[in-house]
């Protein structure tokens, strides 16, 4: 039995890290590849899976965005059932679980994942992938999204351009102008996440991970920087 949502995972890398995102949600009765940044344009996709460059996407109710490294296990998905049917919110937060160098962590806060889809609209807010109805009450599931992260300093090098590279599109399609606190402000809030995250875990592998997504953040809206450059010039 499916349930009434469309789960988009935003392309970045492809590969494993994306057939696994979107078998975590095979439980969904639309599944969709975000890919704004043409990063994925020649993989081949799983049967029933569509591909989308735009942001305004989906036929179902309700509308469930993931990055390219989280997963759904079946608690959360349970629980995104239990939501859309019991139809009390508008959107709900969801937190995060990341997997990285060997430990997990539970970051601080949760973004906007499940949204009613009439209503919602694909974005980024402080450094990660966001989604906001226009107006109603947002709830919280407690299961959280399971997020892997890279296992050594080089391929996580390797992740954060190509993911800075996805959520630098998104920006770009929503015409975010970058500003002085994009630099400033968003990449500590990025940080700030990690270096509060819930867990007994050795001091070295959260400062990576806080200094890893801070970084992250920086790159997407230098890249963001750069295209609305390039569009600029080409407008002009």
């Amino acid at each position: 039995m499916t349930t009434p949502v469309t789960a988009a995972v935003l392309a970045s890398r492809g590969g494993a890290r994306l057939a696994r995102a979107l078998a975590s949600v095979d439980w969904a009765a639309e599944r969709i590849v975000l890919d704004p940044a043409h990063r994925v344009a020649a993989e081949l996709l799983p049967a029933g899976v569509a591909r989308a460059v735009g942001l305004e996407i989906g036929s179902t109710p309700w509308l469930l965005v993931l990055e390219e490294g989280d997963a759904v296990p079946p608690t959360l998905a349970a629980a995104i059932a239990r939501a859309v049917a019991a139809d009390d919110a508008d959107a709900y937060r969801i937190p995060q679980a990341v997997t990285a160098f060997g430990v997990t962590l539970g970051l601080r806060g949760a973004p906007v994942r499940l949204a009613r889809r009439r209503e919602a609209r694909v974005g980024v807010r402080a450094g990660g992938l966001d989604v906001r109805p226009v107006r109603g009450r947002i709830g919280r599931l407690a299961p959280p999204l399971e997020t892997r992260a890279a296992s050594t300093l080089a391929s996580a090098l390797e992740e954060l351009d190509a993911d800075a590279a996805a959520l630098a599109a998104v920006l770009h399609a929503r015409r975010i102008v970058p500003r002085l606190r994009h630099l400033g402000a968003v990449p500590f809030v990025q940080s700030a996440r990690a270096l509060a995250a819930r867990g007994p875990v050795p001091i070295w592998p959260r400062w990576a991970l806080a200094v890893f997504g801070g970084y992250r953040t920086v790159v997407a809206y230098a890249k963001l920087w750069e295209l609305r450059r390039a569009w600029e010039s080409t407008a002009g």
